[in-house]
């Protein structure tokens, strides 16, 4: 009886090392866009993400949860508060504060070399407004942290923002824009 109970804890310990809860302990995320006079970018100065990662023997196993939100009003341009007030209104703030990743399933994690080439499908929430995207993304695991980074291209009319003018219209931006992101996620432990 006490060998099956000693058993059980190993068990239980090995599963608890492998599947952790994480937390996003560095972030970093780029906005690139165009328009008829220049090209520009934001960058959000906050994120908060959560998830259940599975990393056994210092390999990445399994996601099998991740949320990443990013407040609107966090995101800042080196335009200023007229380009960031431009950027909140085309985003609804006031309706709408939080821009929301749901990761929905890993569709391949496939490790080279050091890193992998992970491929996810999540809904992502902008203005109110959710579609369904792909996401192709780095993972790279040190320790007990785990890096995501990659980029994704969206067009504002799929979320049905109209893309900022500005000077009584004479400057308008593109439609396509890029998201550049890169985020540390850290085990938490009780």
């Amino acid at each position: 009886m006490k060998s099956y109970l000693v058993l059980l804890l190993v068990c239980v310990f090995s599963w608890a090392n492998a599947q952790g809860n994480y937390r996003s302990s560095q972030f970093t995320m780029t906005i690139k866009g165009s328009s008829n006079l220049h090209d520009w970018e934001s960058t959000a100065k906050e994120a908060r993400a959560n998830g259940a990662v599975s990393i056994e023997n210092g390999e990445l196993k399994a996601i099998s949860s991740l949320t990443v939100e990013v407040p609107v009003k966090s995101i800042k341009s080196p335009k200023g508060n007229i380009m960031d007030n431009k950027t909140y209104d085309a985003l609804k703030a006031k309706s709408n504060p939080t821009i929301i990743f749901k990761l929905e399933k890993i569709n391949s994690l496939v490790k080279k070399g050091d890193a992998y080439d992970i491929s996810a499908t999540g809904n992502l929430t902008i203005a109110g407004v959710t579609n369904k995207i792909d996401l192709q993304v780095k993972g790279k695991v040190n320790g007990d942290a785990t890096t995501f980074s990659g980029s994704k291209k969206l067009k504002m009319t799929d979320y049905k923002i109209d893309p900022p003018t500005a000077l009584f219209g004479t400057m308008t931006t593109g439609n396509d824009i890029e998201v550049v992101f890169s985020v540390t996620m850290k085990q938490l432990y009780n």
